[in-house]
């Protein structure tokens, strides 16, 4: 069975259920507040959640090597991981730091070409070499996420991540009342649902039995065999 996707007013709805007390006693405010700090909980656990991904497209301009983040897609980007250039045969760039890249591409030595490298400083894309035409980038990286809970829309994260929300808000209103037993084992609810989510998100996909996969895969090309013989073949 599916996970049920939760709004922020059904995570409230629910915690006043649970302890039992209306509007008057928990408002809206308050509980905004306890849910959007197990929020940002939940967000400081991991840097990669897989429900933040995404990815755009991006095209150069010939000999301009920066390019603002926020102008080339429309969702807030906090972390860009890779970047490939699908231009003729294409390639990945790699990423090098800031401060190495401007003091190897600099004065005689800043002449455009085909970018290899690139680097993230002051929320902007630089390409070294800058390009010399027009060419299509492909970017993926981590977006921001969104304000759910002033635009009271569903959680902004996995499923099996809305319901340890409410657990975490009933920890804070216990805590407020002075029940630290109470608040203690909603804490630790939250803890558990929280873990044991972030596990089922982030384990790896098991599309294939190793076994199976060995045996479909035996004798095909891989990539490491193509660099091998890319060497032998360049040029004929």
């Amino acid at each position: 069975m599916a996970y049920v996707k939760m709004t922020a007013e059904d995570l409230r709805q629910t915690v006043r259920d649970i302890t039992d007390l209306d509007s008057d006693d928990l408002p809206d405010s308050l509980l905004n507040l306890y849910i959007r700090d197990g929020y940002y909980r939940i967000l400081d656990m991991e840097k990669r959640w897989t429900f933040l991904e995404k990815s755009f497209t991006m095209n150069t301009i010939a000999n301009q090597r920066s390019y603002t983040i926020a102008n080339l897609t429309g969702d807030p980007i906090s972390e860009v991981v890779s970047i490939v250039d699908s231009t003729g045969v294409g390639s990945r760039l790699d990423m090098i730091g800031y401060d190495e890249a401007e003091r190897t591409y600099i004065g005689s030595y800043d002449i455009a070409g085909e970018p290899l490298f690139y680097a993230i400083w002051e929320g902007k894309i630089h390409l070294y070499p800058k390009p010399n035409n027009v060419r299509t980038l492909t970017v993926r990286g981590y977006r921001e996420p969104i304000d759910w809970i002033t635009s009271e829309g569903d959680v902004d994260a996995s499923p099996n991540l809305h319901f340890p929300l409410v657990y975490y808000a009933c920890s804070r209103v216990y805590q407020r009342l002075e029940d630290s037993v109470m608040s203690t084992e909603y804490k630790r609810s939250f803890d558990e649902g929280v873990i044991l989510a972030k596990d089922s998100i982030l384990k790896p996909s098991s599309h294939a039995h190793l076994v199976l996969s060995a045996g479909y895969t035996k004798g095909r090309p891989t990539y490491k065999g193509w660099l091998q013989n890319l060497g032998r073949t360049l040029g004929q």
